[in-house]
């Protein structure tokens, strides 16, 4: 009987905790209510914007900076700042009044900066501390199959967030289903506004038991810290010229970069979509939550790419199927118009996958966090620019004369805008794709990953 080491054990208790800590700070039950609940608490869409404009911000600016204090200071120090300030910005938003008064934008706004905050300390941190695990314990060949079983849960996970969310956000369902159970009392709008984000508390709470639970990995660094910020610029530096001189590194980001900002920008004005393939509204949650649903058995498709597959074919082959499904969503055909954004989805849930997989692998332990968070840097960068872009667009087209929206619709002129915005998309996607494959021939030749 083969013994197990104290490393292969504390491999496993990181890999469980691990996906634990994934399941739960990303699944959030206000998602489906996420734009109303920002509303209903009496601010308007240009504070909307500007708050989502805070968070992006934030992000973009802690993003490198938080994976390299993770592979100075340790992973776990991050990953227990990410369940802290997830705790926070829930608490942010439960004591925020319904009164549209400038104290509930500066509620919102520290909700909206400890939000970037910990998705910038847990981005990297969580994966270079599971992977590096399984690396001491000589199990890192585990890594695919980890990652997938971290995404199926994940999905599932979502799936149940979605549903739950949506359906104690609306006061006669939680008012009826009190009276079955033989309650005489009822709660009002306000009470049950406020529930998806008292649940999305109690998962903060699950978060950071996740994160204390973890056992570090790497020596964490014993200087001050002054010298633990100079060391992490340091690796940051490392780590940048390592990623933009390597050629597979460097393809990875240019990937992720063309494949994340499209899809992204879309599941950003998902809900406009289903309205104007004339999806019931009610079911707007329900479709959302079997999108995500899909990610029980993508990730298993895509490990078998990455096994059998060169990168180069994979990434080929995503681009065909997101190419397929960017030209489905410029019809709007009713109803229909879901299996073409399928396929976006499915894009998505295997490009996470394979980028994750591939630089996992690559990066060397000391500088896996850094890595990882170049990852989120770039991805998050293009997704802005795109950001921008859709909005000239739309400028654009409102100056001119729209496209008929399709024999035999009826569509309102923001709905027809809508739709020949979505035209598009394919070819934006289409001039990037040539744009980055010149610019890694331009700085590779011909190396291959």
């Amino acid at each position: 009987m083969t013994e197990i080491t104290e490393a292969e054990i504390r491999a496993k208790r990181n890999l469980k905790l691990f996906i634990c800590f994934r399941m739960f700070f990303n699944a959030r039950f206000y998602y489906p209510i996420f734009a109303i609940y920002f509303l209903e608490h009496g601010l308007t869409w240009e504070e909307f914007g500007i708050l989502n404009g805070i968070w992006a911000i934030t992000i973009i600016m802690l993003e490198v900076p938080s994976g390299a204090l993770a592979d100075t200071l340790g992973r776990k120090k991050l990953l227990v700042l990410a369940g802290a300030c997830m705790v926070i910005e829930m608490l942010a938003l439960l004591y925020a009044p319904m009164d549209g008064s400038a104290w509930v934008f500066s509620l919102f706004a520290i909700n909206r900066i400890i939000s970037g905050v910990a998705e910038a300390a847990a981005s990297g941190a969580d994966e270079a501390l599971a992977y590096d695990s399984l690396k001491a314990a000589g199990m890192e060949k585990e890594w695919g199959k980890a990652l997938e079983k971290a995404q199926r849960f994940t999905s599932l996970a979502f799936f149940f967030a979605m549903m739950t969310g949506s359906a104690f956000y609306d006061s006669s369902f939680v008012n009826s289903c009190l009276g079955f159970l033989g309650f005489d009392f009822s709660v009002s709008d306000e009470t049950t506004i406020k529930i998806p984000i008292f649940l999305t508390f109690l998962s903060s709470l699950i978060v950071l038991g996740a994160a204390l639970g973890q056992r570090e990995t790497i020596q964490a660094s014993d200087q001050g810290a002054v010298e633990a910020i100079r060391l992490s610029l340091r690796k940051t530096k490392v780590a940048g010229v390592w990623v933009l001189t390597t050629a597979f590194p460097f393809g990875i980001l240019l990937a992720a970069m063309i494949l994340d900002s499209v899809i992204r920008q879309f599941l950003t004005i998902a809900s406009a979509y289903w309205s104007v393939i004339e999806i019931p509204l009610w079911t707007f949650g329900l479709v959302a939550s079997g999108m995500s649903l899909m990610g029980i058995f993508v990730p298993r498709g895509a490990r078998w790419l990455a096994e059998r597959k060169s990168p180069s074919f994979n990434f080929f082959l995503i681009c065909i199927v997101l190419t397929i499904g960017l030209f489905g969503l410029g019809y709007a055909i009713p109803v229909w118009g879901i299996l073409p954004a399928a396929l976006l989805y499915a894009s998505m849930q295997s490009m996470h996958y394979l980028i994750s997989r591939y630089l996992n692998e690559e990066a060397s332990s000391e500088r896996r966090a850094t890595v990882l968070s170049f990852r989120g840097l770039a991805t998050n960068l293009s997704y802005g620019a795109v950001s921008l872009l859709y909005s000239g667009l739309i400028a654009w087209i409102k100056t001119g004369q729209t496209k008929p929206p399709g024999e035999g619709r009826k569509l309102t002129e923001q709905d027809a805008v809508f739709v020949e915005s979505l035209g598009w998309f394919p070819w934006y996607f289409l001039c990037s794709l040539v744009l980055v494959v010149f610019v890694y021939r331009f700085r590779f030749g011909k190396k291959s990953s």
